[in-house]
């Protein structure tokens, strides 16, 4: 199976990959840089790959490319997620920052094109609903993936043995994960009224799930 992962910049779809790349027999790419596509590649073996929302590939580029069998789509909380990117040096890189969240609120409001929606919030929490999914979707995971036991050494190793080509290709990069495990640290940032009411031009739909979640959590307390 080849499993394609989109989602934006600092979103923690980085990390999400490295999760489901801890199968001992799969193939990942976990950080598709922004200038580049998906690649293609020439193997059987299960592959995952990470790309990220841009103004220089669309989604239909990357699905070209790397011909996936699933596509998932992976969503943080966009307060949280402007919050992060606006530090960092490629916010603005393949697009404007304001322009990517605009454009993932187009995606957000064509999910039902992909084979599963996911929540960064529930990956980090360590949702069992996310494994599930993952497991009738045909890409198994276990609990213990959520250690990050198969290491970047590794997946580079496998990727040279398996498709050598594709070093030559483009960068391979690990993104900003952090630590040896997932972990829930990086959730739930101060919110900002001046931040809020930006993100409700640029992304509106997209932070209207994420209240109703938000509002759906609190009842839950």
């Amino acid at each position: 199976m080849r499993l394609l992962v989109y989602g934006m910049q600092s979103s923690g779809a980085t990390a999400f990959t490295l999760f489901l790349a801890q199968r001992p027999d799969c193939l990942a790419l976990v950080d598709t840089l922004n200038n580049y596509a998906a690649p293609r590649v020439d193997t059987d073996l299960d592959m995952v790959v990470k790309t990220v929302v841009t103004t220089a590939y669309p989604l239909a580029v990357h699905v070209e490319r790397f011909r996936p069998d699933r596509i998932l789509l992976l969503l943080r909380d966009p307060r949280d997620n402007y919050q992060s990117l606006a530090t960092k040096p490629y916010r603005n890189h393949s697009g404007l920052i304001d322009e990517k969240f605009i454009l993932i609120d187009q995606v957000f409001a064509e999910r039902d094109r992909f084979d599963a929606v996911l929540h960064y919030e529930d990956f980090v929490a360590r949702d069992p609903r996310l494994s599930e999914t993952l497991n009738r979707l045909g890409w198994p995971v276990e609990d213990g993936f959520h250690d990050y036991r198969r290491r970047h050494d590794e997946l580079i190793g496998a990727l040279w043995r398996h498709v050598p080509d594709l070093m030559d290709r483009m960068e391979v990069a690990f993104g900003n994960v952090q630590g040896r495990a997932v972990s829930e640290r990086f959730r739930d940032k101060p919110r900002d009224p001046a931040l809020e009411a930006r993100l409700e031009g640029l992304c509106p739909r997209l932070l209207a799930h994420y209240r109703v979640r938000e509002r759906e959590a609190l009842d839950r307390a």
